[in-house]
C-alpha cells in the first residue's frame, strides 16, 4: 500500500467518522436532546469513553435512544479498530519515503479535514441543509407516525426554542383552532411559526389549525413541549 493511498484512505475514513458523528447527533436531537448534549453523548459513544450514571439515564430512559446508542457504539468500535489497524499498517510499510514529503502530505490532509469539518459545523447554510436532510430521513425511519420529533434549536435559561414536526397530531390540537387548544393557558407554550410541507411559513393566529406534516417553531419549557407532543408510551 503506497503512502499516498494510505493517507487518502485515512483522510476518507476520518471524514466519514466525523460525518457519522454529525448524523447521530441529529438523530439524538430528534429524541428531544439539545445539540450540545446530543453531540457530547455521541462523541462519548463513538470514542467508547462511557458515561457517568446521570448521563446514562438520558439514554436508558428511552427505548429509541437505547437503540440509537447501541448502533452508535457499534460504529465506534468498528471505526476505532479500523483506524488503529490502518495507522499501524501504514507505518509498518513505510520504506524509502522522504520524511519531509510525508509530513507535508499528512499536514495537508489534516488541514483539508479541518476545513471540511469546520464548514459542516460553522457555515450555517451547509450545516442546516445537511442536518435537515438527515432529520427528514430520521423522522421517516425512526418515528413514522408514532410521535412528533422535537429538535431543540436554542436554550434560554429554563425555556427552549424548538422545532416540532407534526407526524401525529395530539388530541388537544386535532382539528382545533389554537385559541381553543389551551396551548398557552395550560401548557404555557407559545407557537411562533408554522411551516407547511412546501417550506412556506404562515403567520400564527388564534384561528390557526395545525395539520399533519406541519413544522412548528415553539417556545416554552422542554418538559411541557414533550408533555403536549410526546406520549411516553409512544416515545419509548
Amino acid at each position: 500500500m503506497s503512502t499516498n493511498f494510505a493517507i487518502l484512505a485515512f483522510f476518507t475514513l476520518m471524514l466519514t467518522y466525523l460525518l457519522i458523528c454529525e448524523i447521530f447527533t441529529v438523530l439524538f436531537r430528534l429524541t428531544g436532546l439539545t445539540e450540545e448534549t446530543a453531540r457530547f453523548q455521541v462523541i462519548s459513544m463513538l470514542t467508547t469513553c462511557g458515561f457517568t450514571t446521570s448521563e446514562s439515564e438520558l439514554i436508558t430512559s428511552s427505548r429509541k435512544r437505547k437503540k440509537l446508542a447501541f448502533i452508535t457504539i457499534l460504529f465506534g468500535y468498528i471505526f476505532s479498530v479500523t483506524i488503529v489497524s490502518m495507522i499501524l499498517n501504514f507505518f509498518m510499510r513505510l520504506t524509502g519515503e522522504d520524511s519531509f514529503q510525508l509530513i507535508v502530505k499528512v499536514i495537508v490532509a489534516i488541514i483539508s479535514l479541518i476545513i471540511i469539518w469546520y464548514s459542516l459545523l460553522k457555515v450555517n447554510f451547509v450545516k442546516n441543509n445537511f442536518d435537515n436532510f438527515i432529520a427528514q430521513i430520521g423522522i421517516k425511519a425512526m418515528f413514522k407516525n408514532q410521535h412528533n420529533p422535537i429538535m431543540v434549536l436554542g436554550v434560554f435559561k429554563t425555556e427552549v426554542v424548538a422545532e416540532v414536526s407534526i407526524t401525529n397530531t395530539p388530541e388537544e390540537l386535532l382539528n382545533k383552532e389554537l385559541k381553543n387548544s389551551h396551548v398557552r393557558s395550560y401548557y404555557n407554550l407559545q407557537i411562533l411559526t408554522v411551516i407547511k410541507d412546501d417550506d412556506r411559513s404562515e403567520p400564527v393566529t388564534g384561528d390557526t389549525i395545525l395539520e399533519k406534516g406541519d413544522k412548528i417553531i415553539i417556545f416554552g419549557t422542554l418538559k411541557n413541549i414533550k408533555k403536549l407532543f410526546i406520549k411516553e408510551k409512544q416515545f419509548q
